[in-house]
């Protein structure tokens, strides 16, 4: 009689995907046992325990397999999208010294009119550039003053 019991409560919980264990099967408000050692020291019982165990253990590995969203699976996407993401960043990292590099180059050429030949809207595309910190930055040093020369800058004259 308990053993029907017993199968009644298991098969409620692996229905409602309630872990199944002795302990769990003792907390069930209809549960007739109040020791876990009631089901795991009879072998009829035990046996029945242990193959909804292996029963709940299946079906979760079916529905993991079948759920598009389970937690493995949104994981592993995660992982792939952070590896492409750090991929992009090295590549966009790349092409904006190189981008740097080039508008050295095009300066030293023909200046930054020939450079916005290619580029009409200019003023979106610098601004856009700046955004990607892809344009080249040089310091502006103030013009030296008539008696100063570059020997004496930043040196204090002794009193």
């Amino acid at each position: 009689m308990k053993v029907q019991e017993l199968e009644t409560i298991l098969q409620r919980m692996l229905n409602d995907n309630i872990v199944i264990s002795a302990r769990s099967v003792i907390r069930e408000l209809d549960s007739p046992f109040k020791h876990a050692s009631d089901i795991t020291r009879q072998p009829e019982r035990k046996v029945l325990l242990d193959q909804y165990q292996t029963r709940q253990r299946e079906l979760r590995a079916l529905m993991e397999r079948t759920d598009k969203q389970s937690p493995s699976n949104l994981q592993a996407r995660v992982a792939r999208l952070t590896q492409e993401n750090e991929v992009l960043k090295a590549e966009r990292d790349l092409l904006v010294a190189s981008h740097k590099a080039m508008l050295l180059a095009v300066g030293e050429m023909g200046g930054m009119a020939a450079w916005r030949k290619f580029f009409p809207a200019w003023e979106e595309t610098r601004q856009r550039l700046t955004e990607l910190q892809a344009l080249p930055s040089a310091k502006i040093l103030p013009p030296l003053s008539p008696n100063t020369n570059r020997a004496n800058e930043g040196q204090t004259k002794a009193l």
